[in-house]
């Protein structure tokens, strides 16, 4: 790859992000289709998100991805919100016309996707329980609730963010959220049992947190699905105690590989490359 003046820049905003295969997902993709874009990891702490922000505004920068922990705090040096990403109060995308920055949010139908492209849940049927309220647990549950779906049970470590998100949900979307305290502990327990789908959304499993779960293995169901929006490490401990005692597991790459995709045509303008996209990330992960 040969980056010159002309060459669009993309960045990911976030820390830390040594993790991401994402700059090689596009980068990878970007040659295949013959782009001059270059994709470029920008790790970047909290107390310097506005200045980095403000500086890409004034380069050769067609947008950037957001990732931890600045989901939501992004939105605040933004011109701009799509609705539905103004709607979840998260943000995962950014795209620069000239110094006017939009924000939009793809993980929420990425996540859907993979959801339902990953298994046989019919959304009208389905009771969600969600681990984590933070900018993905959002963005997902938000999705969840504007195509459909019958119940989504949300719980957290504040507790307060959970009631927010809830409250929210239901207030701008519809009745189908509920916030759970683990300190509840009869109704924490019967809601996740009775729950089809159990979304780990809470970053447990990763980086320094390898051998943390938010559940333990005695409160799972063989038959219900568990997915984790984590897809590096491939297997968190929560999908491998989910999976050996008989639950259906999803990691978080296909989301990675559907958001990016809707990424991709924001950005550029093209098609949405899926299947490349997801050629590109199953041979970087064998």
């Amino acid at each position: 790859m040969e980056i010159t003046v002309d060459t669009r820049l993309i960045g990911l905003l976030g820390t830390p992000i040594g993790h991401s295969i994402s700059s090689r997902m596009h980068n990878d993709t970007f040659n295949v289709l013959g782009l001059d874009y270059c994709y470029l990891p920008v790790e970047v702490g909290s107390e310097h998100l506005g200045d980095v922000v403000n500086g890409l505004k004034y380069l050769n920068f067609r947008g950037f991805g957001v990732t931890r922990p600045h989901k939501i705090d992004i939105m605040r040096y933004l011109d701009e919100m799509d609705e539905l990403a103004g709607m979840m109060g998260s943000c995962n995308t950014v795209v620069n016309n000239d110094g006017f920055l939009k924000g939009y949010n793809t993980d929420g139908d990425g996540f859907v996707r993979s959801l339902l492209n990953e298994s046989n849940i019919k959304l009208k049927d389905a009771t969600i329980f969600c681990f984590g309220a933070g900018g993905t647990a959002r963005a997902c549950c938000f999705a969840l609730a504007n195509r459909g779906v019958k119940k989504i049970y949300i719980s957290s470590n504040s507790g307060i963010s959970c009631e927010t998100l809830a409250n929210e949900i239901n207030s701008r979307i519809g009745l189908v959220a509920e916030s759970v305290r683990a300190a509840d502990r009869g109704s924490y327990l019967e809601k996740i049992s009775g729950s089809d789908v159990l979304l780990n959304m809470t970053g447990l499993g990763m980086h320094q947190c390898a051998d943390e779960t938010p559940i333990e293995k005695e409160m799972l169901d063989p038959g219900q699905i568990c997915y984790d929006a984590t897809y590096n490490p491939p297997k968190t401990r929560f999908l491998r105690e989910a999976e050996s005692i008989g639950c259906h597991i999803i990691n978080g790459l296909g989301m990675l590989v559907n958001q990016g995709a809707m990424q991709f045509k924001l950005w550029t303008g093209e098609p949405e490359p899926y299947a490349i996209m997801e050629d590109v990330v199953k041979k970087m992960m064998k």
